[in-house]
């Protein structure tokens, strides 16, 4: 699971079971009753226990996975079998005759496996097709390729996905002269929006079918517009324009715009008159959300004209990423003591010795810190950062909620960067939360080249109890 470069980690467990029908191309061998088990640890590169559109699996949501020896998918011992969830994360075969199992010879075999499943895959290559943006859960490709030599005796097969596709966003606000966003859509037009994927070998190609794509508009406090595309090393030929009842505003994009895979571009956009009424665009800031993103600057768009104003562009990095490591952790060692850690390099302590290593039944090899109801903290000392700007710290709690009148908050665990207390937002936990990860994000934090991260859960606040995990920093260079 681990590592911010969007992470979502899930148990995807699959069950021992008699095979019948299969779609394999290569039928895998009858396994007895008490066969092996394969267990997966299922995460998104760059996003901890979240899924490829919003911060969640939705029920029923499938992956396709492949197992096989060799190169590529020469030799396939299962083929393009269909896992779902139900919401929680944790993931079954769909049918009893798509359930995978490894080799009884202990052979050693690798895993391939994407999202949203296509049943009627009939070959190595996954069609791309980005026109219809209703549904973007439906055209979000993920792909993972990472779980190789792994036989019968391995404890976990960890599979790391990574989104194939780009993402663009626009978020739109009323400005001056303009009372009302209601009707608003979005174009996109100069864009491919058709490609080939190679499940083989993890190459996109063949990019084809220039089109307009209407954006998906979402109309709540904030209205957005939205579209996942076709990475390109070119989109200045790309223009979006935004269309309310009478009026219509053009943004061509800056020479150099480019859409890469596994990258989201932000736009905030302000809708205003201009002189003498002309609708104007103006893009005033950035956001940095879900997926690796690339914030895009400040722009002025007249109703006849092309962009004015060419967009200062910075990158989204991953600058730290500590995951406390994968096993059983069944010793539950204390910080002093434990040695497992992503980031070994650097100092761990915990003044009040209360805090411990851990894991738990719905994610069992994904070890995490449990931080106790009593004063307990983890500091993390040595993390060295400079040259970055609009830093952001995440990370993922879960409660310790097991009664039905059980409720706390995300900010009794306090924050420290470099012996500064941030503002940790309220956010209420109840017993629906119970031992579930949700990621906790803090804006705008002051580092130096040398830092201190201390989180810190008192005897008073943290009453029942709270599960630490994946502490991220991200910034734009």
């Amino acid at each position: 699971m681990k590592n911010q470069n969007i992470f979502l980690a899930t148990a995807l467990t699959m069950f021992v079971m008699s095979s019948a029908c299969k779609k394999d191309k290569t039928p895998q061998p009858t396994q007895p009753v008490n066969g092996t088990a394969v267990n997966f640890s299922a995460s998104i590169n760059g996003q901890i226990k979240t899924k490829a559109v919003n911060d969640a699996w939705e029920a029923n949501d499938q992956i396709g996975v492949f197992m096989k020896t060799g190169t590529a998918l020469s030799n396939v011992l299962a083929s393009n079998k269909a896992y779902k969830t139900t919401g929680d994360g944790t993931f079954n075969p769909s049918a009893t005759d798509q359930t995978i199992y490894f080799p009884e010879d202990g052979k050693t075999v690798d895993f391939i496996a994407y999202y949203p499943l296509k049943s009627t895959l009939t070959t190595n290559t996954y069609a791309v097709d980005v026109n219809n943006q209703s549904n973007q859960a439906a055209i979000d490709l993920l792909y993972a390729n990472n779980a190789t030599g792994l036989s019968k005796t391995s404890s976990v097969a960890s599979l790391v996905f990574s989104h194939q596709l780009s993402k663009v966003e626009f978020t739109v606000k009323k400005g001056t002269g303009v009372t009302d966003l209601t009707g608003l859509a979005a174009t996109i037009s100069g864009l491919n929006t058709k490609a080939d994927f190679d499940l083989a070998t993890g190459v996109l190609s063949n990019a084809s079918q220039i089109a307009d794509l209407n954006a998906k508009v979402n109309a709540s406090t904030t209205v957005t517009a939205e579209a996942i595309v076709v990475p390109t090393a070119d989109a200045s030929t790309a223009a979006v324009t935004f269309t309310l009842p009478g009026s219509k505003f053009k943004l061509s994009l800056a020479a150099g715009t480019k859409f890469e895979a596994g990258k989201k571009y932000t736009y905030e956009v302000e809708l205003r008159n201009g002189v003498a009424g002309t609708p104007v665009a103006v893009a005033i800031t950035a956001t940095i959300t879900n997926w690796t993103d690339v914030p895009s600057g400040s722009y002025v768009v007249d109703q006849d004209k092309d962009t004015t104003t060419p967009p200062v562009a910075g990158t989204e990095e991953t600058l730290f990423t500590e995951t406390f490591g994968v096993g059983a952790a069944s010793n539950r060692p204390k910080i002093s003591a434990y040695t497992g850690w992503s980031n070994s390099s650097l100092t761990f302590s915990d003044s009040y010795a209360a805090s411990d290593l851990r894991t738990i039944s719905a994610y069992p090899n994904d070890i995490h810190v449990w931080l106790p109801a009593k004063d307990a903290s983890l500091v993390i000392s040595g993390i060295k950062i400079s040259g970055y700007t609009k830093i952001k710290l995440k990370y993922d709690l879960a409660p310790n909620a097991s009664s039905a009148s059980s409720v706390t908050n995300v900010n009794v665990i306090t924050v420290k960067v470099n012996g500064v207390a941030i503002t940790v937002p309220s956010r209420q936990l109840t017993n629906a939360d119970n031992n579930k990860f949700s990621t906790v994000e803090l804006s705008d934090i002051a580092v130096t080249g040398d830092n201190t991260i201390e989180f810190f859960g008192s005897t008073a606040a943290n009453t029942l109890g709270m599960r630490l995990d994946n502490v991220t920093i991200i910034g734009v260079k």
